[in-house]
């Protein structure tokens, strides 16, 4: 997919997230649908630790070693991050999955598809049992739609995102008049900055703008004892792909 002309040229954001997917190796054996549902990275729930997602009593994030892990709706529930790269994107794009399983076919959007864990902290996706994703559908592009996706990592190597940036945004007249901002590495979910297009919505990107842009990325954050560093990345990446967007055109 990242390598696909017609990505490219028409999706450029699902492209580039899909190009920061794991490494060329596995990115050749996997599936969209893998790496929408793949398990959420967590020590303690991937360590020998009965935590609430494996039906203990307690997020021993919270508490714990926590550097990786959320700053959004974890609720101080359970601190996990998804994983996804193209989720965020797919998300942005308003995109929507097709899902077959034992009790026939349904299709709901990419933000149906995860669940908080004030929801249900012992899933991750509202997949039932015995269903499987089939495939992924994306409306038409808009002529005025400019996409991008930003990922910071530990390490330029395969590596999960420490803070990340989905951006879909319609402009016309250099002003914006419709669009979706989403992150990665911040919550249990891929999760939608309503606080960042409410600020940007039928505005120019100038640079008043993109200043409250970026504050508001981290209205209502919830940081743990050792991720409070997330905050100014995701200040600084918003204000850096607000920039880009800008001055693409």
């Amino acid at each position: 997919m990242s390598e696909s002309s017609v990505i490219r040229k028409k999706y450029p954001g699902l492209a580039a997230s899909a190009g920061e997917v794991a490494s060329p190796q596995l990115r050749n054996q996997g599936t969209i649908g893998g790496n929408l549902c793949q398990k959420p990275r967590c020590w303690y729930y991937r360590g020998e630790f009965d935590c609430l997602r494996k039906g203990g009593d307690k997020c021993y994030a919270i508490d714990g070693e926590n550097q990786f892990h959320a700053i959004f709706g974890h609720e101080d529930i359970c601190a996990i991050t998804h994983p996804s790269d193209t989720a965020p994107v797919l998300e942005a794009l308003n995109a929507r999955i097709h899902i077959t399983g034992e009790n026939g076919q349904r299709t709901i959007s990419v933000s149906d598809l995860f669940v908080l864990p004030s929801e249900n902290v012992m899933v991750e996706t509202a997949l039932e049992v015995n269903e499987i994703i089939t495939h992924t559908q994306l409306p038409p592009p808009a002529a005025n739609l400019r996409s991008a996706y930003r990922k910071v990592r530990a390490r330029r190597a395969w590596d999960f995102a420490l803070a990340g940036v989905a951006l879909a945004l319609e402009i016309e007249d250099d002003r914006v008049i419709n669009g979706r901002v989403v992150l990665s590495g911040a919550a249990p979910v891929p999760w939608r900055s309503y606080q960042v297009e409410n600020v940007i919505m039928g505005k120019k990107l100038d640079g008043k703008t993109i200043a409250e842009a970026s504050q508001a990325a981290i209205e209502g954050a919830e940081p743990l004892s050792e991720n409070a560093y997330k905050l100014f990345l995701f200040k600084g990446i918003i204000e850096e792909e607000l920039e880009a967007i800008k001055n693409n055109k």
